[in-house]
Order: structure tokens, then C-alpha cells, then sequence
């Protein structure tokens, strides 16, 4: 080995090194930190399932496989493993172990190309791309494979030829990077910011994007699932999730999308499109080829995926993912009532194809149902904003809706739900396989006998009879014995019921809060800001009511809510609070913390009366 290469195998090593420096500096930050809301994970060894010496009972994933694998293996065990290898965070271990250099650097400062098989992802340093022959295209472009020709992309590096070519077979616009990767060449310029092959230098990690239909939730969501997946292929670096990237999308087409808003989820920055660097030599310090959707044997879209195992860790962490970027509280939040009902969401098309003449009759007959169903209608079009259609989805137990793209709505229920696929119109396992992958619990039609086709239905394209290009009517009595089967899932999984407990306290919480009377006026020093909200954190400000007597305190509220969640000792409790709250002059109450290990919990009141003496 050369001292060149000695030096740049060093100089990776540091670089590992201080990563790693900085994840355990920030860890211990948030160990010393009181604030911090992760200490509860740290030093428990907990991973995601494709990290070196990560055991399975510590990774994400909950995929279990409790179906007959049809023949596909010849165990339990490897039914599993093929499932997680196939479409949870195995898939992610495997992608990471198949990478290997394409070019590799000499020498400091020089060009970096690694790809996994196939040239499926790939990422680089240091790399240049040259644009300048995209303004004699005058029309605009998306999937195309000859974007970049030899010479167009490459790097200063030993490039491995024979390697490169081996992986370069699959050649379509959305399975691999090869229309692309296939024409690196050597530079013998160096690439960095200083260069004079570069017009422009980009220095802010760039993540360039081959994307799917933008107008179909189903395929757009591809993109987005397999770009989650990519942050995991390309590192565990402590900065591996930063929205400080840009986004660079490989088509010359403006972007548009109902769906656009799901970006702020992986970036700040505006998107950029080719139109952007047209006519110019563009270099970048760091670039990231992802996954993409219609990968052979990939991610998400017409994968073979191995019978009887559900819930991919991999799918959960992206539905978790999505929602927390986007600020979309959980069911807890959202609903405070004593008795919360299933909610039902029936997903109206207005389309030509696939709708449901009799739906009126069959929200009717939910609404009649003696299981007494909350039952709501919705129509989501390109108009309807996609935050408010995922705070629907979250508020919903049971999904409803014919066989098309806004069943993807799936991925984004709560644990609990169920998804019903009205009819499948013979495309039996696509949302299928979608449900399982995410974990939730999935139901469809099963007897031909009670739906009624309004035709045969005929196709676009060669007029042919096709079940997807009419409409249907269908059984009241049948459809609610499979929603009824659907609540009953509900009803007993676990989640569900947690969160039910949870809703009735809180419930309870906010009935007595409200029903206390305080017979004086507060000091007119108080801050006349109240809590009367819990889940909006109680920031409402004084109205005519609350002119008319007091509102509990913010901390009031605290302190009765955490006795709430002393269930055992919550009669006595309760007891003393009334007697406290109700007492005259009351400005303030707060809880005392206390150690965890005390078996007996003391009630630590401190009541300051009008006087500043009782106490």
C-alpha cells in the first residue's frame, strides 16, 4: 500500500473516530441535562436491527410471522429472517454490506464513488457532474437515461472498471443508478472548491432524486419511503437525519404535488431540479444517489414478500418518522372524551372509476349500528391540504375505502387500526402486503355473491372487461359484519385499550377541573394567562367566563394530572385536593417532586393564601 493510501485509510479512521466522539459528547449531554427527553433510551443498548453486534430483542422491529409461509421456507426462523431481510431494517444491513468502492481515493482531499449491487444507492465525495449541454433540450424531461454521457460524471480517484460494468445490468430510469453511474470517469483535476473545472461548488450534503408519480399517493410515497431507507444506508453518523440538505430531483420539470409538504420532513431548503445547474459544471462535496421505488426485489412497490409475517419495524419507524417532522399529534391529543366511540372514516371517491353507488345506504346502516360507531365521510382530492388529511387518519380507528392510492393512508393509522379494503377489484395483494408491512390489521370483500358491478367494466386502453374501470354496489349486512369484525380487532388490541385508559383519565381530569368554584377574585397582580386545555398546553387567554371566577393555574393542573396518574391512591387523593382547591384565597398549588423508589407516595402541597401566611 502506498503512503498515499496509508495517509487517506488514517485519516477515514479519524474521521470515524471524532464521529463517534461527537455522538457520545452529545449522549452524555443529554444524560447530564434535565431537560433532555431521550434519557430514557440511553445506556440501554437499544438499535435499529442493522447496526454491528445489534441483538434482535434490542432492534426496532416487532415483525413476527404468525401465518403458514406456503412453501416459501422450510421454518419459522427462516420465515422470519426472509421477512426481515425482504422488508425491515435487514434490507437496510444487507444494502450496507454490499457497498464497495467504485473509486477510490489515493489521497487526501481526492473523489470518493461506492455503490451497493446494482448500483441501487450509491454515494460520493468530492464528485463533479457537468450540465452544460441540458439547455439544448428544450423540452422538459423526467425518466430518461441519458441525462449524463461519458465523461459527464466522474471524480479524481482509481476508478474499477470492471467492477462498475458488473453492477451496471439493471438499466431503467427508476431501478438503478446506472443510466447514470455508468459513464464515471477519472479526473485528473482534483474537485473541491477551488477547482477551475467547477462552476459551481456545493458544499451542503446534496441527495439527487429519481421520483415516481407525483399525482398518486401509492407511487409518490415510494420516493419518500425509499429516501427514509437511505438515510440508514448512508450512515449512523450522528448527523445522518439533519434537514440541513438539499434535495435535487432529476427531471427538468418544476415540481408539483398535493403530497410536497412530505420534503419539510427530510429537508429546509427549497427542492432544486435540473433546470437549476443547467448549462454549468457542478461539483459537489458530498452527493447521495437513494434507493429507488421500483427497484427489482426493492422496497415498498410489487415486492415478493414472504407469506404470513407482518409488521416491518422499517415501516413503522417511517410512519413515526413522517409524523413527527410534520407535527401531527398523536390520538391522545387529539380526543378527550370519557367514552370515546370507534371512529370509523369512510373514504369517498369522486372519480369515474371504482366508486360506491349504495355509500349512503351503508353510512346509514354504520350509523344504526347498535355498536354505536362515531362515523365520518371524507373526500381527500389534490386540493385537500396533506396535513389535514394525516390529523383525519390519526383520529381514526377504522379506515374504509375502495381499491385505489388513498388507501396508502395506511401507513399513517394509529397502531390499533384497521384498514378495509371495500373490494380489491382483483388486485388482491397490494394494500394487502401494504397493511401487513405497516402492522395494521386488514380486511376485504369476500363474496362475490353480495357486491353488485354496475358493468363489466372496461379497460382504457383495449376496451377489454376489467374490474377496476366500473362501479359497485354492495351488501348493508355483509359490510357491517366485516366492519364488525374489523371493531372487534380494535376493541382488544392493546394499544387501543392503553390509550383508552389514558383518554379517561384525562377526560376525568378536565370534568373536574372544570367543575370546581372558586368563591373569591385572584390578587389583580396574577397573570390573568389560563389553562383551560390541556392537549394545546392550556395557552387560551381570559374570556367572559373566566371574568367571572378563576381558572385553575397551569400548575394547579399538573399538580392533578399527575395525581390522576396515581391510580392506586387516586380516591384519597382527590379527596385532598378538593379539600385544598376549594379553600379560600387560593392562588397557587404546585406538586413537590419526589424520589421514584418511595413506596408510599406523599402528597406535597404548598398553598399560599391571600394573607402570605397560610400555608
Amino acid at each position: 500500500m502506498s503512503m498515499e493510501a496509508r495517509v487517506t485509510v488514517f485519516l477515514s479512521k479519524l474521521i470515524s473516530l471524532l464521529i463517534l466522539k461527537e455522538v457520545v459528547y452529545e449522549a452524555q449531554k443529554c444524560h447530564n441535562s434535565n431537560s433532555c427527553i431521550y434519557k430514557n433510551v440511553l445506556d440501554t443498548g437499544l438499535c435499529w436491527g442493522y447496526e454491528t453486534n445489534c441483538p434482535q430483542h434490542l432492534g426496532y422491529s416487532n415483525a413476527h410471522c404468525p401465518g403458514d409461509h406456503k412453501g416459501w421456507v422450510s421454518s419459522k426462523h427462516q420465515q422470519l429472517q426472509t421477512f426481515f431481510n425482504q422488508a425491515d431494517f435487514g434490507f437496510v444491513k444487507q444494502q450496507i454490506l454490499s457497498k464497495t468502492t467504485m473509486c477510490e481515493p489515493t489521497a487526501h482531499g481526492e473523489s470518493l464513488l461506492e455503490c451497493s449491487s446494482y448500483l441501487q444507492f450509491c454515494r460520493g465525495k468530492n464528485l463533479y457532474l457537468d450540465f452544460r449541454d441540458l439547455p439544448a433540450r428544450k423540452e422538459s424531461f423526467r425518466y430518461k437515461m441519458d441525462v449524463l454521457k461519458k465523461g459527464q460524471i466522474g471524480g479524481k480517484c482509481k476508478l474499477d472498471k470492471f467492477r462498475l460494468h458488473s453492477e451496471a445490468t439493471h438499466q431503467s430510469p427508476l431501478q438503478s443508478w446506472a443510466p447514470e453511474i455508468q459513464h464515471f470517469e477519472e479526473l485528473s483535476d482534483m474537485v473541491n472548491e477551488e477547482s477551475q473545472i467547477c462552476d459551481v461548488f456545493i458544499d451542503k450534503p446534496t441527495f439527487i432524486m429519481k421520483i415516481d408519480a407525483t399525482v398518486n399517493m401509492y407511487h409518490h410515497f415510494c420516493d419518500f419511503f425509499n429516501l427514509y431507507t437511505s438515510l440508514h444506508v448512508n450512515g449512523t453518523h450522528s448527523k445522518m437525519f439533519s434537514r440541513d440538505i438539499n434535495i435535487l430531483i432529476w427531471e427538468t420539470y418544476t415540481y408539483h404535488s398535493n403530497f410536497g409538504i412530505t420534503w419539510s420532513a427530510f429537508t429546509q431548503n427549497p427542492l432544486m431540479n435540473l433546470r437549476t445547474f443547467q448549462g454549468k459544471r457542478v461539483c459537489f462535496r458530498e452527493v447521495v444517489f437513494p434507493l429507488l421505488p421500483r427497484m427489482i426485489f426493492g422496497l415498498y412497490y410489487n415486492t415478493p414478500i414472504v407469506w404470513g409475517c407482518k409488521e416491518s419495524g422499517l415501516f413503522h419507524a417511517f410512519s413515526k418518522f413522517i409524523l413527527h417532522r410534520l407535527k401531527i399529534p398523536n390520538r391522545m391529543a387529539i380526543d378527550q372524551v370519557a367514552k370515546p366511540k370507534i371512529k370509523i372514516l369512510l373514504l369517498s371517491r369522486n372519480t369515474q372509476y371504482r366508486r360506491i353507488l349504495n355509500e349512503q345506504a351503508l353510512l346509514d346502516a354504520l350509523k344504526l349500528s347498535p355498536r354505536q360507531y362515531s362515523v365520518k365521510r371524507v373526500e381527500f382530492t389534490h386540493e385537500t391540504d396533506f396535513r389535514h388529511q394525516l390529523l383525519v387518519i390519526r383520529d381514526t380507528d377504522i379506515f374504509i375505502g375502495m381499491h385505489g392510492a388513498g388507501l396508502t393512508h395506511l401507513l399513517f393509522l394509529p397502531d390499533w387500526a384497521a384498514v378495509f379494503e371495500l373490494y380489491n377489484c382483483g388486485d388482491e395483494h397490494c394494500y394487502a402486503d401494504l397493511a401487513r408491512l405497516r402492522g395494521i390489521h386488514y380486511q376485504t370483500w369476500t363474496n362475490p355473491v353480495k357486491l353488485k358491478p354496475q358493468d363489466e367494466g372496461h379497460h382504457p386502453s383495449d376496451g377489454g372487461p376489467h374490474a377496476k374501470f366500473t362501479n359497485y354496489s354492495f351488501d348493508t349486512e355483509e359490510f357491517l359484519r366485516i366492519v364488525d369484525l374489523a371493531a372487534n380487532h380494535v376493541a382488544n388490541h392493546p394499544a387501543y385499550r392503553h390509550m383508552r385508559s389514558h383518554i379517561r383519565e384525562s377526560a376525568t381530569d378536565v370534568i373536574f377541573i372544570k367543575s370546581l368554584e372558586f368563591k373569591n377574585q385572584l390578587p389583580p397582580t396574577r397573570s390573568r394567562k389560563h389553562t383551560v386545555n390541556w392537549p394545546k398546553n392550556f395557552t387560551l387567554t381570559e374570556t367572559k367566563e373566566t371574568q367571572k371566577r378563576p381558572v385553575p393555574s397551569s400548575k394547579t393542573l399538573e399538580l392533578h394530572m399527575k395525581l390522576f396518574q396515581t391510580r392506586k391512591r387516586e380516591n384519597f387523593m382527590t379527596v385532598v385536593v378538593k379539600s385544598v382547591f376549594q379553600r379560600r384565597g387560593l392562588v397557587e398549588v404546585e406538586w413537590i417532586p419526589l424520589p421514584a423508589s418511595l413506596e408510599i407516595l406523599v402528597l406535597g402541597l404548598v398553598v399560599m393564601g391571600t394573607k402570605g401566611k397560610e400555608k
